[in-house]
């Protein structure tokens, strides 16, 4: 390739929402279609579509070395997601045909992802190479549990659409503490920390808002409209992330 064509590629790369080297917070629907969000404003702006074969889409979460995780309420189970191209890779079934995982959510201190599903609202650790989910405990909650890991306090967050309060969540036996109300969310999904600014961040598919959350009280600030859609999973992502352009690669 000529460095004229590098020139150009590395110039529409930058002009993506999604660059490499850069934080984010992406989500993504039922329908497989990936998004940015504006954490300023709320805004998404579409960044590709899951492939066909990962079904219907719900929680996100990113691994170590920036693996994404996706799970399947579709077909029950867990694949890795490639955001540069949207192709999703089988990991496998998590055993249960009854299993319904909404949260999904790595701790990377124990180098460990959990997902929690809606029929017993029972918290699992998925194993990163068989999709294989073993039950830790059940919350006695009702509805879509979602999850969210504060890297900096060392704990796990969790919003319940039956109650569309906040709680905390213990990793050792799946039980819930409340924290508050949200006040605010009347069906919480996908849930993400940033790091670089501490806050925790909600999607709402009923309201249609981007949220931050108050972690001492439960309490949800709203930042802005996302737009009509049913967004399910959120993740904070902070490069690199590849960027395809016309078959080529650019990290």
């Amino acid at each position: 390739m000529t460095r004229e064509a590098l020139t150009v590629l590395a110039f529409l790369a930058a002009a993506l929402p999604l660059r490499a080297g850069d934080p984010h917070v992406i989500a993504v629907d039922s329908n497989r279609t990936l998004y940015e969000i504006d954490i300023a404003t709320g805004a998404k702006t579409q960044i590709g579509i899951v492939s066909a074969n990962a079904s219907t889409t719900a929680g996100l979460a990113i691994g170590a070395a920036n693996t994404a995780y996706l799970t399947s309420t579709g077909n029950d189970s867990l694949y890795t997601l490639d955001l540069a191209t949207g192709t999703a890779t089988f990991v496998g079934a998590y055993g249960d045909a009854a299993i319904v995982m909404h949260g999904l959510e790595y701790v990377p201190t124990t180098d460990t992802l959990f997902g929690v599903s809606s029929h017993n609202n029972g918290l699992y650790v998925i194993d990163k190479t068989t999709g294989l989910a073993t039950l830790v405990g059940t919350s006695g909650l009702t509805s879509f549990t979602n999850l969210g890991w504060n890297a900096a306090s060392g704990t796990m967050y969790a919003t319940n659409s039956g109650t569309d309060s906040l709680y905390t969540m213990n990793l050792a036996t799946g039980a819930t503490t409340l924290v508050g109300p949200l006040t605010g969310p009347t069906n919480p999904n996908g849930l993400a920390y940033d790091p670089d600014n501490g806050n925790l961040y909600l999607v709402d598919n009923t309201t249609d808002t981007f949220y931050t959350i108050d972690m001492t009280t439960g309490a949800a600030t709203a930042i802005g409209s996302t737009g009509t859609g049913n967004l399910l999973g959120l993740a904070y992502i902070n490069g690199p992330i590849p960027v395809e352009l016309m078959g080529f690669t650019i990290e």
